[in-house]
Parts: structure tokens; C-alpha cells; sequence
């Protein structure tokens, strides 16, 4: 029982302790122009303007008065007082929510299959049917889970007053 807590439900609870606590940073005003010179050139954005139009490219530079950017078609230069919003294109954690799904996953198979097999009487066909079967079976569908989440989108950085 001790190597399966160490082994198993701890580092599952870890990973959903870092998760939440990664959920929880502090959010900028997105009112604030100056929130786009914190952008990377390169970044990929998606910008509406007041017109109703979007258009979707990468940054390439930000001024007091204008936002630069390759967009899909051409190159770009709007202007401060046309642009409603900006959203910027968020990088996608599908391999780390798969690897805390499995984590977990495992740690909760492994605690039901200790669980099974303390109530089997030892004359049992298959002993450790809990933990051979639970474990592994905890561990696919935490990362099935973890794969499904879904990841990335778009996080506003600017809008406009």
C-alpha cells in the first residue's frame, strides 16, 4: 500500500495541485494598448476591427497609434482607433493534460484496486485481480480524458474602450 501511494497517488495529486494553481495567475486589464507590446513578433493573432471584419495573422509591430501584421492574405497596418479587440492564438497543452490524465487515471485505478483486493479472500483465482485489471484500465481512460480536454484557443489581450 505504501509503494502504491508513493508511487502512484501522489504524483496524480501533485499534478492536479500544479494544474490548479496554474488556472489561478493574476488577468491585466485588456483595455490597455500596452498589453500588445508585450507581444512577441511572430505571435499569432486574430484582430476585429470596428467594422465587424477580423483578420487573422501575426504580429509583426505595435506603435502608440497603429498594430502591424502579416495577416493570411497580405500585410497589414491598422489602424489604433479602427480595432475593436485582439485576441492572441494560445499555445495547446494536449501532451500535458494526457500525461496528468494518465497520472491521475493510474493513481485512481490503483487506489480502487487496492480497495477490490483487500476485500478478496485468498483463495481467490486471481488475487491481485483488483490491481492488475483497475490500474491499467484507470490509466487508459484518465488519458482518454486528458487527451480531450480540450487546449489552446484564443485569449484576449486587448479591447477596446
Amino acid at each position: 500500500m505504501n509503494r502504491i501511494l508513493r508511487h502512484f497517488i501522489l504524483p496524480a495529486l501533485m499534478a492536479a495541485i500544479l494544474a490548479a494553481g496554474a488556472a489561478a495567475q493574476p488577468v491585466k486589464p485588456i483595455a490597455n494598448w500596452a498589453n500588445l507590446n508585450q507581444l512577441l513578433p511572430g505571435a499569432e493573432i486574430r484582430v476585429t476591427l470596428a467594422n465587424g471584419k477580423t483578420l487573422r495573422g501575426f504580429i509583426q509591430r505595435v506603435t502608440p497609434e497603429s498594430l502591424a501584421i502579416n495577416a493570411t492574405t497580405s500585410q497589414e497596418t491598422l489602424s489604433r482607433q479602427d480595432i475593436r479587440r485582439v485576441d492572441l492564438k494560445r499555445p495547446g497543452h494536449r501532451g500535458r493534460n494526457t500525461l496528468i490524465g494518465l497520472a491521475i487515471g493510474t493513481g485512481a485505478g490503483a487506489a480502487a484496486g487496492v480497495g477490490l483486493d483487500s476485500q478478496r479472500t485468498t483463495g481467490d483465482w486471481l488475487p491481485n485481480f483488483g490491481k492488475e485489471v483497475l490500474l491499467p484500465l484507470g490509466a487508459v481512460i484518465g488519458t482518454v480524458v486528458g487527451v480531450a480536454i480540450p487546449t489552446g484557443g484564443w485569449r484576449r489581450v486587448y479591447r477596446a474602450p
